[in-house]
């Protein structure tokens, strides 16, 4: 990698925005994070060097949240994202990272959007649903493979549960630290993460710890009725953002 101004200017926010996410708070907004370091990189590099970083900002937040996630929720949500991975590693070199973005894209201004037009009808939490958890979690698990960016689809599922502010963020933390781990030796299987690769990955990962510090003080000032209306709103703005990058 070249250390120049444009580096600066994308790969040091990306990281430190996917470090915010880890932290439970806007995981959305990361979507704008691998648009930002393919500025500099190839798509490949990209996926290659975050995938380490995502893995140890994963462990500090699994411990963090350790006592407070979803237990039942993962059941449900882990094996069904285990399948979307494994599908995105066997059709990774055949699919079009434009169409998963505007896909993305349309998904979550949808979902959204739905949300700020009937908040005051849909605000009563709703039940655990087999179908919907397996259909967005297998989508999350596909898109998190070829894009780091299962976000959206896991919030479509974990958002309308309301869950506890403290158990919905410990339950993402605790999905995607178990997808990241079933992604790593299917990346090393495909030549992606190598010595090279994960040497720039030790040398970055300062910088998710710093988003991560960002993310948790927000956290703990963050009222739940506005860390719900900050989530949903951070769908939005990616999503719009996802849209217009492919028109």
């Amino acid at each position: 990698m070249e250390l120049n101004l444009l580096f600066f200017l994308s790969v040091v926010p990306a990281i430190i925005l996917y470090g915010i996410a880890k932290s439970g708070l806007g995981g959305s907004i990361s979507l704008i994070s691998i648009p930002l370091m393919t500025i500099v990189m190839p798509l490949n590099h990209a996926l290659a060097i975050l995938l380490p970083i995502l893995i140890l900002s994963d462990f500090i937040s699994a411990y963090r949240f350790r006592r407070e996630f979803d237990r039942e929720t993962l059941k449900l949500i882990v094996p069904f994202a285990a399948i979307g991975v494994i599908v995105g590693s066997l059709t990774f070199t055949v699919f079009s990272e434009n169409y998963l973005k505007l896909f993305l894209g349309i998904m979550g201004f949808l979902f959204s959007g739905h949300y700020f037009l009937f908040s005051k009808a849909i605000n009563s939490p709703k039940k655990a649903n087999f179908y919907k958890g397996a259909i967005c979690s297998s989508i999350a698990g596909f898109t998190s493979f070829c894009a780091h960016s299962g976000g959206t689809p896991t919030s479509i599922y974990l958002l309308p549960l309301r869950l506890k502010k403290e158990i919905y963020v410990g339950t993402r933390i605790m999905f995607f630290t178990s997808i990241n781990m079933i992604k790593l030796p299917l990346y090393i299987y495909l030549s992606m993460v190598n010595f090279g690769t994960l040497y720039q990955s030790i040398a970055l990962f300062p910088l998710s710890l710093i988003g991560i510090f960002i993310g948790y003080q927000l956290l703990k000032i963050i009222e739940e009725h506005l860390f719900y209306n900050i989530i949903y709103f951070l769908i939005f703005v990616s999503s719009i953002k996802l849209i217009f990058d492919f028109i």
